[in-house]
């Protein structure tokens, strides 16, 4: 059932179960309340929304859509009107790498987690503190704070930032992004910078060995002079001069 109470904002609007209007109710699923605004769209099993001022609490699991992108938390508070919005607890954010992927068109998915995002929907940025942690492909990045600009393509990295990216791996305190590029700029003393060492090269062929000489007959001294032919005398053996 859907209850009105008035507050001093205006008519405050609880929608526990709207998703009974929505999908049916004789569906068979559990109540569900959709809230959709200009810059996202949020469904959740219980939500307190004023409808003058445009704020909204839902204090259970939620899930916040807009293109290409979708945000999971335990709760959230925040502004339908103006885009703003605080989500605390298991807090997953996953873009789809579709065409307003924040790589890029058609740019590989990505995947941010956290404690608690706070949300700017009008800017499309999205501010990540409490574990942040994020993955996509082959890249991945821990710091104790995260900013990621989808409308610029950037993501902003405060505080003990360790970036891995296949085998090599880099640290710094503050380290910037450029998502459609891949650019890394590295801020902050120090900067370590570690890839795997390269594979030692294989070791040449030996050359082969000389073939070994023949060795002399049985007897013979391997020094001794060859014997005139039988019936010629020797050579005599010149006199030194006087």
């Amino acid at each position: 059932m859907t209850t009105l109470a008035r507050t001093g904002l205006g008519v405050s609007l609880w929608v526990p179960a709207l998703a009974l209007a929505l999908y049916g109710a004789n569906s068979g699923s559990a109540p569900r309340a959709h809230l959709g605004g200009p810059f996202y769209d949020i469904e959740t099993s219980a939500l307190q929304y004023n409808i003058g001022s445009g704020d909204f609490t839902a204090p259970s699991h939620l899930t916040v859509t807009r293109p290409g992108l979708d945000v999971a938390a335990d709760s959230a508070t925040g502004n339908v009107k103006s885009g703003s919005a605080v989500l605390r607890g298991n807090v997953r954010v996953h873009d789809s790498g579709a065409t307003s992927s924040a790589q890029g068109k058609n740019g590989p998915p990505e995947a941010l987690t956290c404690d608690q995002l706070d949300v700017d929907g009008r800017a499309d940025t999205y501010h990540a503190t409490g574990h942040p942690h994020y993955e996509s492909g082959s890249r991945s990045a821990d710091a104790d704070e995260m900013l990621l600009d989808r409308k610029h393509k950037r993501l902003h990295l405060a505080g003990s930032v360790t970036i891995k990216d296949g085998g090599q791996s880099a640290k710094a305190s503050v380290v910037d992004v450029d998502l459609k590029t891949g650019a890394v700029a590295m801020h902050g003393a120090p900067v370590e910078l570690s890839a795997p060492a390269p594979a030692p090269s294989a070791a040449p062929p030996a050359s082969p060995l000389p073939p070994a000489s023949p060795s002399p007959p049985a007897g013979a001294s391997p020094s001794a002079s060859p014997s005139p032919p039988a019936g010629r005398p020797a050579s005599p053996i010149p006199k030194p001069p006087s």
